[in-house]
């Protein structure tokens, strides 16, 4: 019997709080299907900080199934809050409630209980000190929060999936079901995990969140004449543009720009523009059929094969591949 706790916090992407418990009970009846060795069952269960119940991101009510202090889990499964990879103030309010967690999350630890985190849980685990000298994950938008306040923890944010062994991190909020068919396969067997898949109509699990990626561009900080250049260049991206035409409308001299666009932005310029026409292609690939090179062209790139190796590195995929995989519209009849 593999006992797994979930942990409910305030602010909970309740959706995937019950979603681990689901799919851990496919896992229970796939486990015992004709055919099918006969595999661990999972006892899952739901606990929350002070066992009362807890009111979702959405408003929805997640009860806790069990007392905390009464349960003695062999995998803990933390949580994530949408609302958490916002802002750090917001983050805040999901981190404060859980700080009683954390002893409670370092025992376990020593005793030897596997430790999974969904999206912004992996914040839950940096506060408890359990991820020095780890690898962790997070949702992408998250990512930055995450490096500005836990500078010393190893962040792999293009990963949807991070093992260390004892601790695994999961990516964005619905990466609860990519890790749960990692554990069911790591706890049970892959023929379990297989078996999930078909009955859940589930394809293997996703390794990159990079192509789900988006760029915003930061303007949370105090120079004025950084934050003209961004607008400027939000307008101009697809313009032929130099370096010393963005700085002049900065009013700084090149390397001067050059520094405070840095140390304001954590991006260089040139990264800067670059992320800017990437997401345009980006749009244009999602919402409209026209030529991938026209595409390119749109966008103020003239050396196509340039745009593409840069679009393959940044978006994890191919500008076709990209359009397969987001486009919104309908395809032409052939």
């Amino acid at each position: 019997m593999i006992n797994v706790a979930v942990v409910a916090l305030p602010n909970c992407h309740a959706s995937g709080v019950h979603g681990v418990m689901d799919f851990f009970t496919v896992a229970n009846y796939c486990g015992q299907m004709p055919g099918t060795p006969k595999h661990p069952v999972f006892n899952c269960q739901v606990v929350t900080v002070d066992n009362e119940p807890v009111r979702g991101y959405s408003g929805a009510t997640v009860v806790p199934t069990i007392r905390r202090e009464d349960f003695h889990p062999d995998l803990i499964v933390v949580g994530s809050s949408v609302e958490a990879a916002v802002s750090s103030d917001l983050l805040e309010r999901t981190l404060a409630p859980a700080i009683p967690l954390h002893s409670w999350l370092r025992q376990a630890f020593d005793e030897g209980v596997v430790l999974a985190s969904v999206c912004t849980g992996s914040f839950v685990f940096a506060e408890a000190g359990l991820l020095d000298d780890q690898v962790a994950t997070t949702h992408w938008r998250a990512a930055p929060l995450f490096r500005s306040r836990y500078p010393d923890i190893r962040l792999e944010e293009d990963q949807l999936l991070v093992d260390n062994g004892q601790i695994v991190c999961a990516g964005g909020a619905t990466a609860f079901v990519d890790l749960c068919l990692y554990l069911v396969e790591r706890f049970a067997s892959p023929s379990v995990a297989l078996a999930c898949s078909k009955m859940l109509v589930l394809d293997g699990r996703r390794v990159e969140q990079t192509p789900y990626m988006a760029f915003y561009s930061s303007k949370a900080h105090q120079d004025d004449s950084i934050r003209k250049a961004q607008a400027w260049l939000e307008q101009h991206y697809a313009e032929p543009i130099s370096i010393d035409d963005v700085a002049g409308v900065a009013g700084l001299g090149t390397r001067t720009f050059k520094r405070r666009f840095k140390e304001a932005t954590g991006e260089t310029p040139i990264g800067y523009l670059q992320h800017l026409r990437i997401e345009a292609a980006k749009h244009k690939l999602e919402s409209s059929r026209e030529q991938t090179a026209r595409i390119i062209w749109a966008v103020g790139y003239e050396d196509a094969s340039s745009f593409r190796r840069l679009f393959k590195r940044t978006v994890g995929c191919t500008m076709e591949q990209y359009r397969k995989r987001f486009s919104y519209v309908t395809p032409m009849a052939v």
